[in-house]
């Protein structure tokens, strides 16, 4: 039984170092009665004194820096609760699940122990401590943050093994976390518990079964001879089941079954197939007691004797390989995935914590993220090194969704020095950590990798490998803890660490897992850069973009949104390593004179450039394995930012376009620019990308290039047959742009199977000049509402443009105040549509209550705004 110790009825208070000990602030019969506040936890001290009115918004400006006085504190944080009468005689166990980041712990006044790490559980046996039917005060004393590196610093000095993102990093502000960051309970038991119950199912070569071995530890305070019943259940069904006895002595009995699985139900990878999840529960009865050397059986023995202690844990059979790219370097680690079997290129992002104060519970903005992951067809998320090892509800919905999860350890690169420490206390607390934390994890189906770090290298830029001593370390224990899971020293690993037009030119087959970059290159140069791609795995790139506008107009006041560069503090304050206004507007011929504008180029910019380097990138596989932008969501709300989605999980154009470069088939063009000035001769490669196992006979291609009136400019058809989960190049396509009677201009793509059905469309957008200024040249779209169709939560929005130019950058925006409750879905979002034309999206409304608050916004860089219904 546990009982939850969460919730809002803490108090808590801070003092300057050990003030706390003078005015005994931990004892029930202190003195010291001013000046609590009420507190939550699981939760953060920042979040706490800004819901107390103690911190201006944090969010808002520059307001983070008034708020850098809060880590350098000592809080303690209290709570009474009442022991029932009916826990007496049982064993009573107080679990800290995780304390950011060292804290000294009391009951009832009394100390019962210290604990230090944030990551891993603090648990204490507490049934001769506790006052049966009377209240009893639970104090924990979070001692001030320990010094650590912000971004940019040295790895080496680093001696914690905490987040370091909140320490600064060029998406976050600095605002140190501390808190009691997860669940806190009380275990109620009889005197024998299962600890660390492992499953471990292994597929037999032809999956038509799987043996499920489940090891666990029997924690016992006496000698008994006990029963161990294993079962295993899908759906409620039971499918295996053992009882074995054993006897036990004080302290841990390990426990060792394995069971057969017939005709497993396999868990699959999103957009791969189901994600069927099993339980296996281990329960104990105690069937006699033993002292000395007299034996004391159930009472009763006609009845079953009730369970001491049980624990269930979910679990997937699948089977994860990695096997060789198609590459001649035989140096090369294998980068490309085999899932029961089956090959699959990796369509993934990066992942970072979801709130810099990340020790507040937000379930449903967790939910949002990771379902707008799905939906935009990822397969994996690298929990990026400088964050988390996040929290169960993280998993448990990665699981559900089949989003593998590439899982670091909490070290990172700090600029100047990226070697982590060797120094032999260092080491052994790393071990001592992941020992605590493999456990807790291995049983997820979705964790698919462990690696030691983010971008850990020698001074020259090499990436470091298992010869690194903390690497190797905890190479070691992953490999003893979790055997069946993958291992990488870093990320990125191969000889090279960077993805650069020099290194590509002097070691093409030395670029394995690379990183970078993360700026948009130029009309020219993003497209040649991606172009000449040989890396083996791009684990970490990305393009800056502004935020939406939404979004900058809770977070800066209007009098502070212009100009929009690092001449502005609050910009520069707020992700001045991505605001990159000066490119935007030479990239517009510039003359934007309004955020407005801005936004919509950045953030044009940005899709343009990510989802180009995404499909170079998949056109190249398995040579390629692939690709994991940076970033998928951001901590905080800043102005600028490589996140495909803002603060508030609010997806930006780069996110849509990202997801259609994902799709299960997807036609795409690889060309020399998006600019095309002083050139006479359109060239372009056609391309179709398929993930599916069985090849599409009878398949056609229809490329179209139209000007900005919709006039339809040049054409090409191809027929061909689109091999399994393989690229394809389909033909080549080229037209004279002096036949072109506007500056902009569209190539469409459209692919159809033998019945006709459309498979995938593509359209990309060119300029005839130097820049992109003619889209702000457009004369007004005229963009419409055709239809609107409503069956629940779903609506149906056709949208036609009446007018005589394109309408570009058509977004479609909930048009509810930011924050309200609920989310809204698009299947497709931020296009450009032709005179004439028309497009249905398919919107899902949920949690949007009251229905008639449901709403959305119409807009583009030429048209709209448009309010419907």
């Amino acid at each position: 039984m546990r009982i939850s110790l969460n919730g809002s009825d803490w108090l808590y208070k801070d003092f300057l170092g050990e003030d706390w000990v003078w005015r005994h602030a931990e004892k029930p019969d202190t003195r010291d009665v001013r000046w609590w506040r009420t507190g939550t936890v699981p939760g953060s001290v920042h979040h706490d004194l800004w819901a107390n009115g103690e911190l201006p918004d944090p969010y808002f400006e520059r307001n983070s820096l008034l708020a850098e006085w809060v880590p350098e504190r000592t809080w303690v944080y209290k709570k009474t609760f009442r022991a029932d009468l009916g826990w007496k005689g049982r064993r009573v166990r107080l679990r800290f699940e995780g304390i950011d980041y060292e804290a000294r712990l009391f009951l009832n006044g009394v100390p019962i122990g210290a604990h230090r790490g944030m990551f891993t559980p603090a648990v204490f046996e507490v049934s001769d401590a506790l006052l049966y039917g009377e209240d009893n005060l639970l104090a924990v004393v979070l001692e001030r943050a320990p010094d650590a590196q912000p971004q940019v610093g040295r790895t080496s000095k680093v001696r914690t093994h905490k987040s370091r993102m909140t320490y600064w990093w060029d998406f976050c502000p600095r605002m140190i976390h501390l808190g009691i960051w997860d669940d806190v309970c009380l275990e109620v038991s009889g005197p024998v518990t299962v600890e660390d119950a492992f499953v471990r199912p292994q597929l037999s070569a032809d999956r038509s079964a799987a043996a499920v071995s489940v090891t666990a530890k029997l924690d016992s305070t006496v000698r008994a001879v006990v029963e161990a019943d294993v079962t295993l259940t899908l759906g409620g069904r039971v499918v295996a089941r053992s009882t074995t006895k054993h006897a036990v002595a004080p302290g841990e009995t390990p426990l060792n079954v394995c069971l057969d699985v017939a005709q497993p139900s396999l868990w699959w990878p999103n957009g791969y197939g189901a994600q069927p999840l099993y339980e296996a529960e281990v329960a104990v009865r105690i069937l006699e007691r033993r002292s000395g050397t007299e034996s004391h059986p159930h009472p009763d023995a006609e009845s079953s004797p009730p369970v001491s202690h049980a624990r269930r844990t979910t679990f997937g059979i699948r089977s994860v390989e990695l096997v060789r790219n198609e590459t001649p370097d035989e140096t090369a680690l294998p980068y490309t995935f085999v899932v029961n079997g089956r090959k699959l290129y990796i369509k993934g992002w990066n992942w970072v914590p979801i709130d810099v104060m990340y020790g507040v519970e937000r379930p449903a903005k967790l939910e949002r993220l990771l379902t707008l992951a799905k939906r935009a067809n990822v397969n994996m998320l690298r929990v990026w090194g400088g964050g988390l090892i996040e929290k169960e509800a993280f998993y448990e919905l990665c699981d559900r969704m089949g989003i593998l999860v590439w899982q670091e350890f909490i070290q990172s690169s700090s600029g100047i020095e990226n070697k982590p420490s060797d120094d032999p206390a260092f080491i052994a607390m790393m071990v001592s950590e992941a020992e605590r934390i493999i456990p807790r994890k291995r049983n997820h189906p979705s964790l698919a990798l462990w690696c030691g770090g983010n971008e850990l290298q020698t001074r020259d830029g090499r990436p470091l490998d298992d010869a690194e001593p903390a690497l190797a370390a905890l190479r070691d224990a992953v490999r003893r803890l979790d055997p069946d899971r993958h291992w990488l020293a870093t990320s990125p690993t191969g000889r090279l660490f960077s993805n650069s037009l020099a290194h590509i030119e002097a070691d093409p087959d030395g670029l394995h897992d690379v990183h970078g970059p993360w700026e948009h290159q130029g009309l020219t140069s993003q497209y040649t850069l991606y172009n000449q791609g040989t890396s083996l795995l791009h684990s970490e790139f990305g393009v800056e973009g502004m935020t939406n506008r939404k979004t900058l107009d809770a977070t800066i006041s209007a009098d502070n949104q212009w100009p929009a560069s690092k001449d502005n503090p609050v910009y520069f304050h707020r992700g001045s390593w991505w605001t990159n206004e000066p490119y935007v507007q030479s990239a517009f011929g510039g003359g934007i004179g309004d955020v407005g504008t801005l936004i919509r180029a950045s953030q044009l910019l940005q899709a343009e450039g990510l989802r180009y380097a995404v499909e170079s990138n998949r056109r190249r596989k398995y040579r390629n394995s692939g690709s994991l932008p940076w970033q998928f969501n951001e901590p905080y709300p800043n102005g600028y930012c490589t996140s495909a989605l803002d603060y508030y999980a609010v997806p930006k154009p780069v996110y849509y376009a990202v997801a259609k470069a994902y799709a299960p088939v997807a036609v795409t063009a690889s060309f020399a620019a998006q600019a095309w000035a002083e050139r006479d001769v359109f060239e372009a490669e056609l391309w179709a990308a398929h993930s599916g196992e069985c090849a599409l006979d009878g398949c056609a291609l229809h490329a179209a290039v139209r000007d900005a009136a919709g006039k339809l400019v040049h054409e090409a058809r191809h027929a061909f047959a689109l091999a399994a989960n393989a690229p394809e190049r389909i033909g080549e396509f080229g037209f004279a742009l002096d036949r072109i009677g506007t500056d902009i201009f569209f190539l469409d793509l459209t692919l159809t199977g033998p019945e006709g059905a459309v498979l995938a469309d593509n359209r990309y957008l060119f300029s005839r000049t130097a820049d992109l200024e003619p889209i702000l040249q457009l004369p007004a779209g005229g963009l419409t509402v055709a239809g609107i169709a409503r069956n629940g939560d779903r609506w149906n929005v056709t949208l036609r443009n009446d007018g005589e130019a394109a309408a570009v950058g058509v977004r479609l925006d909930d048009a509810r105040r930011l924050g309200d409750c609920g989310y809204v879905y698009f299947d497709d979002n931020h296009f450009h549509l032709l005179p004439g034309e028309s497009r249905t999206i398919v919107i899902d409304w949920d949690g949007v209550v009251p229905e008639e608050d449901r709403s959305i916004e119409a807009s583009g860089f030429n048209a709209g705004p448009l309010r419907l219904p």
